[in-house]
Protein backbone atom coordinates (compact mmCIF):
# COMPACT_ATOMS: atom_id res chain seq x y z
CA UNK A 1 0.00 0.00 0.00
CA UNK A 2 1.33 3.36 -0.85
CA UNK A 3 2.39 5.28 2.36
CA UNK A 4 -0.06 8.64 2.40
CA UNK A 5 1.24 11.41 1.20
CA UNK A 6 1.84 14.52 4.06
CA UNK A 7 -0.46 17.08 4.73
CA UNK A 8 1.08 20.83 3.86
CA UNK A 9 -0.54 24.13 4.95
CA UNK A 10 -0.67 26.07 1.25
CA UNK A 11 -1.68 29.84 1.27
CA UNK A 12 -2.78 31.33 -2.17
CA UNK A 13 -4.35 34.62 -2.94
CA UNK A 14 -4.67 37.10 -6.27
CA UNK A 15 -5.70 37.90 -9.32
CA UNK A 16 -4.80 37.67 -13.23
CA UNK A 17 -6.63 39.95 -15.94
CA UNK A 18 -6.24 39.09 -19.55
CA UNK A 19 -8.37 42.23 -21.22
CA UNK A 20 -10.12 40.61 -23.82
CA UNK A 21 -12.62 37.91 -24.25
CA UNK A 22 -11.18 35.89 -26.78
CA UNK A 23 -7.87 35.53 -24.26
CA UNK A 24 -9.71 34.59 -21.44
CA UNK A 25 -11.73 31.85 -23.81
CA UNK A 26 -8.44 30.57 -24.77
CA UNK A 27 -7.03 30.79 -21.46
CA UNK A 28 -10.23 29.30 -19.78
CA UNK A 29 -9.68 26.25 -22.69
CA UNK A 30 -6.14 25.86 -21.72
CA UNK A 31 -6.66 25.25 -18.16
CA UNK A 32 -9.15 22.58 -18.74
CA UNK A 33 -7.02 20.61 -21.44
CA UNK A 34 -4.31 20.92 -18.98
CA UNK A 35 -6.41 19.36 -16.20
CA UNK A 36 -8.05 17.00 -18.29
CA UNK A 37 -4.91 15.43 -20.17
CA UNK A 38 -2.35 16.00 -17.64
CA UNK A 39 -2.74 17.20 -13.98
CA UNK A 40 -6.01 14.81 -13.59
CA UNK A 41 -7.00 15.97 -10.33
CA UNK A 42 -4.19 16.93 -8.72
CA UNK A 43 -4.81 20.76 -9.02
CA UNK A 44 -6.20 22.78 -5.92
CA UNK A 45 -9.08 24.82 -8.27
CA UNK A 46 -11.77 24.05 -10.50
CA UNK A 47 -12.19 26.29 -13.46
CA UNK A 48 -15.47 27.09 -11.73
CA UNK A 49 -14.19 28.00 -8.82
CA UNK A 50 -11.42 30.61 -9.84
CA UNK A 51 -12.26 31.66 -13.78
CA UNK A 52 -15.08 35.23 -13.93
CA UNK A 53 -16.21 35.83 -17.42
CA UNK A 54 -17.90 39.24 -16.28
CA UNK A 55 -14.48 41.02 -16.27
CA UNK A 56 -11.95 38.33 -18.33
CA UNK A 57 -10.20 37.02 -14.81
CA UNK A 58 -8.50 34.63 -12.85
CA UNK A 59 -9.02 35.03 -9.01
CA UNK A 60 -7.85 32.97 -6.25
CA UNK A 61 -9.19 34.64 -2.86
CA UNK A 62 -7.56 34.64 0.16
CA UNK A 63 -7.78 30.96 1.37
CA UNK A 64 -5.91 28.06 3.41
CA UNK A 65 -6.03 24.96 2.22
CA UNK A 66 -4.37 21.06 3.59
CA UNK A 67 -2.81 19.08 0.83
CA UNK A 68 0.29 17.63 -0.41
CA UNK A 69 3.11 18.55 -2.05
CA UNK A 70 2.33 16.89 -5.42
CA UNK A 71 -0.56 19.08 -5.43
CA UNK A 72 1.74 22.08 -5.01
CA UNK A 73 3.81 21.69 -7.16
CA UNK A 74 0.76 20.85 -9.75
CA UNK A 75 -1.47 23.54 -8.52
CA UNK A 76 1.48 26.75 -9.00
CA UNK A 77 2.65 25.12 -12.66
CA UNK A 78 -0.75 25.26 -14.13
CA UNK A 79 -1.08 28.84 -12.26
CA UNK A 80 2.45 29.86 -14.08
CA UNK A 81 1.29 28.41 -17.35
CA UNK A 82 -2.09 30.68 -17.30
CA UNK A 83 -0.36 33.66 -16.12
CA UNK A 84 1.64 34.35 -18.79
CA UNK A 85 -1.17 35.29 -21.28
CA UNK A 86 -2.58 37.81 -18.46
CA UNK A 87 -2.21 41.97 -19.09
CA UNK A 88 -1.90 42.43 -15.19
CA UNK A 89 -1.84 41.23 -11.77
CA UNK A 90 -0.10 38.22 -9.49
CA UNK A 91 -0.78 35.30 -7.74
CA UNK A 92 0.70 34.81 -4.26
CA UNK A 93 1.52 31.14 -2.72
CA UNK A 94 2.80 29.88 0.54
CA UNK A 95 3.29 26.15 1.07
CA UNK A 96 3.79 26.20 5.26
CA UNK A 97 4.96 23.26 7.33
CA UNK A 98 5.02 23.20 11.28
CA UNK A 99 4.98 27.37 11.42
CA UNK A 100 8.01 27.65 8.94
CA UNK A 101 7.60 28.88 5.16
CA UNK A 102 8.80 25.90 2.85
CA UNK A 103 8.14 27.62 -0.65
CA UNK A 104 6.83 30.95 -1.60
CA UNK A 105 5.51 32.51 -5.11
CA UNK A 106 4.77 35.44 -7.11
CA UNK A 107 3.19 34.48 -9.82
CA UNK A 108 2.76 37.47 -12.73
CA UNK A 109 3.13 37.72 -16.41
CA UNK A 110 6.50 37.75 -18.29
CA UNK A 111 5.94 38.81 -22.18
CA UNK A 112 6.31 41.43 -24.62
CA UNK A 113 2.77 42.78 -24.50
CA UNK A 114 2.93 46.48 -23.32
CA UNK A 115 1.43 46.55 -20.56
CA UNK A 116 3.03 43.59 -18.77
CA UNK A 117 6.46 44.47 -20.18
CA UNK A 118 6.19 48.64 -19.17
CA UNK A 119 5.40 47.50 -15.76
CA UNK A 120 8.08 45.09 -14.84
CA UNK A 121 10.14 47.52 -16.28
CA UNK A 122 8.91 49.95 -14.18
CA UNK A 123 9.19 47.88 -10.86
CA UNK A 124 12.82 47.34 -11.76
CA UNK A 125 13.81 51.32 -12.09
CA UNK A 126 12.14 51.83 -8.54
CA UNK A 127 14.19 49.39 -7.23
CA UNK A 128 17.34 50.87 -8.66
CA UNK A 129 16.46 53.96 -7.14
CA UNK A 130 16.85 57.97 -8.66
CA UNK A 131 14.78 56.31 -11.76
CA UNK A 132 11.44 58.23 -10.46
CA UNK A 133 10.96 59.67 -13.86
CA UNK A 134 11.92 57.22 -15.68
CA UNK A 135 9.67 54.60 -14.00
CA UNK A 136 6.49 56.95 -14.10
CA UNK A 137 7.01 57.17 -17.56
CA UNK A 138 7.10 53.75 -18.19
CA UNK A 139 3.47 53.30 -15.95
CA UNK A 140 2.23 55.75 -18.01
CA UNK A 141 2.37 53.78 -21.06
CA UNK A 142 1.64 50.78 -19.11
CA UNK A 143 -1.54 52.26 -17.93
CA UNK A 144 -2.39 53.85 -21.52
CA UNK A 145 -2.31 50.37 -23.12
CA UNK A 146 -4.48 48.78 -20.22
CA UNK A 147 -6.78 51.58 -18.90
CA UNK A 148 -7.69 49.16 -15.47
CA UNK A 149 -4.00 48.40 -14.70
CA UNK A 150 -4.63 48.73 -10.99
CA UNK A 151 -1.03 47.59 -10.02
CA UNK A 152 0.26 50.69 -12.43
CA UNK A 153 -1.91 53.11 -10.90
CA UNK A 154 -0.60 51.96 -7.49
CA UNK A 155 3.64 52.06 -8.70
CA UNK A 156 2.94 55.22 -9.85
CA UNK A 157 1.27 56.17 -6.51
CA UNK A 158 3.91 55.21 -4.68
CA UNK A 159 6.11 57.34 -6.86
CA UNK A 160 4.63 60.06 -6.12
CA UNK A 161 4.80 59.62 -2.69
CA UNK A 162 8.44 59.30 -3.28
CA UNK A 163 8.53 62.65 -4.92
CA UNK A 164 6.56 64.44 -2.68
CA UNK A 165 3.48 64.81 -5.19
CA UNK A 166 1.15 63.99 -2.32
CA UNK A 167 -2.18 64.59 -3.87
CA UNK A 168 -1.33 62.95 -6.81
CA UNK A 169 0.01 60.20 -5.11
CA UNK A 170 -3.95 60.02 -3.05
CA UNK A 171 -5.28 59.98 -6.93
CA UNK A 172 -3.43 56.97 -8.27
CA UNK A 173 -3.58 54.70 -4.75
CA UNK A 174 -7.38 55.51 -4.82
CA UNK A 175 -7.64 54.58 -8.65
CA UNK A 176 -5.84 51.28 -7.86
CA UNK A 177 -8.47 50.33 -5.16
CA UNK A 178 -11.58 50.96 -7.19
CA UNK A 179 -10.21 48.56 -9.74
CA UNK A 180 -8.89 45.94 -8.03
CA UNK A 181 -10.54 46.19 -4.34
CA UNK A 182 -8.81 43.53 -2.75
CA UNK A 183 -5.19 44.68 -3.39
CA UNK A 184 -3.63 45.33 0.14
CA UNK A 185 -0.49 47.54 -1.16
CA UNK A 186 -2.83 50.55 -2.28
CA UNK A 187 -4.65 50.74 1.07
CA UNK A 188 -0.92 50.91 3.10
CA UNK A 189 0.09 53.90 0.57
CA UNK A 190 -2.99 55.90 0.68
CA UNK A 191 -3.05 55.12 4.94
CA UNK A 192 0.76 57.09 4.38
CA UNK A 193 -0.90 60.11 2.95
CA UNK A 194 -3.44 60.65 5.16
CA UNK A 195 -1.14 60.27 8.08
CA UNK A 196 1.14 63.50 5.93
CA UNK A 197 -2.53 65.10 5.98
CA UNK A 198 -2.86 64.86 9.70
CA UNK A 199 -6.26 62.45 8.53
CA UNK A 200 -5.75 59.88 11.09
CA UNK A 201 -9.36 58.02 11.41
CA UNK A 202 -9.19 57.77 7.35
CA UNK A 203 -5.49 56.43 7.89
CA UNK A 204 -6.48 53.37 10.36
CA UNK A 205 -9.49 52.37 7.83
CA UNK A 206 -6.91 52.60 5.35
CA UNK A 207 -4.53 50.03 7.59
CA UNK A 208 -7.16 47.86 9.00
CA UNK A 209 -8.24 46.96 4.63
CA UNK A 210 -4.57 46.22 4.40
CA UNK A 211 -3.87 43.84 6.58
CA UNK A 212 -7.02 42.43 6.48
CA UNK A 213 -6.52 41.74 2.62
CA UNK A 214 -2.77 40.23 3.01
CA UNK A 215 -1.34 37.58 5.63
CA UNK A 216 0.65 37.69 8.66
CA UNK A 217 3.45 36.03 6.00
CA UNK A 218 3.61 39.39 4.58
CA UNK A 219 6.05 42.00 5.01
CA UNK A 220 3.20 44.31 4.86
CA UNK A 221 0.32 43.11 7.33
CA UNK A 222 2.77 43.65 9.70
CA UNK A 223 4.01 47.23 8.36
CA UNK A 224 0.04 47.94 8.10
CA UNK A 225 -0.28 46.91 12.12
CA UNK A 226 2.45 49.21 12.92
CA UNK A 227 1.15 52.27 10.91
CA UNK A 228 -1.94 51.62 12.31
CA UNK A 229 -0.67 51.92 16.16
CA UNK A 230 1.13 55.27 14.59
CA UNK A 231 -1.99 56.67 13.10
CA UNK A 232 -4.43 55.51 16.79
CA UNK A 233 -1.80 56.84 18.59
CA UNK A 234 -2.19 60.12 17.34
CA UNK A 235 -6.10 60.17 17.40
CA UNK A 236 -5.30 59.42 21.08
CA UNK A 237 -6.48 56.28 21.61
CA UNK A 238 -3.78 54.77 23.27
CA UNK A 239 -5.28 51.48 24.43
CA UNK A 240 -5.67 50.26 20.91
CA UNK A 241 -2.70 51.61 19.82
CA UNK A 242 -1.26 49.29 22.65
CA UNK A 243 -2.29 46.37 21.32
CA UNK A 244 -1.27 47.09 18.08
CA UNK A 245 2.67 48.03 19.16
CA UNK A 246 2.29 44.99 21.50
CA UNK A 247 1.16 42.31 18.78
CA UNK A 248 4.66 43.76 15.90
CA UNK A 249 6.93 43.23 19.48
CA UNK A 250 5.57 39.66 19.42
CA UNK A 251 6.31 39.26 16.10
CA UNK A 252 10.43 37.92 15.38
CA UNK A 253 11.23 39.61 12.24
CA UNK A 254 14.11 38.27 9.66
CA UNK A 255 17.05 40.64 9.19
CA UNK A 256 16.08 40.76 5.42
CA UNK A 257 11.68 41.76 6.21
CA UNK A 258 11.60 45.28 5.83
CA UNK A 259 9.98 45.38 9.60
CA UNK A 260 13.64 44.24 11.17
CA UNK A 261 14.51 47.80 11.24
CA UNK A 262 11.27 49.08 12.52
CA UNK A 263 11.27 47.95 16.01
CA UNK A 264 12.59 50.66 17.51
CA UNK A 265 9.47 52.87 16.50
CA UNK A 266 7.69 49.79 17.80
CA UNK A 267 8.94 50.02 21.52
CA UNK A 268 8.31 54.09 21.44
CA UNK A 269 5.18 53.75 20.57
CA UNK A 270 4.21 51.65 23.07
CA UNK A 271 6.23 53.07 25.85
CA UNK A 272 4.17 56.34 25.00
CA UNK A 273 0.40 54.58 25.01
CA UNK A 274 1.63 53.38 28.39
CA UNK A 275 3.17 56.27 29.78
CA UNK A 276 -0.66 58.12 28.53
CA UNK A 277 -3.12 55.40 30.06
CA UNK A 278 -0.79 55.56 33.38
CA UNK A 279 1.04 52.23 32.87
Amino acid sequence: MQAQQQQLKLIFRGRLEFGTERTYNMVLQHWQTRLDNYFKGDVLFSAEQVFCADDYSLTVPSQTLMSTEKNWRSTISLLQEVAQYAIMGNVGAWCVDSGQVLAEFKIEPHSDKVAVSEYLRACELMRQGGMETEATEALNRAISKYASHALAYERRGYVNYKLKNFNDALYDFSKSIDLYPNNPEPYYGRGKVRMLKNEWELAVQDFNHCFRLSIPLQPIYWLARLQKGDSLFHAKKYAEAAVESRAYLQRKFKEADPNFRHRGKAEYLLAECEKAIGK
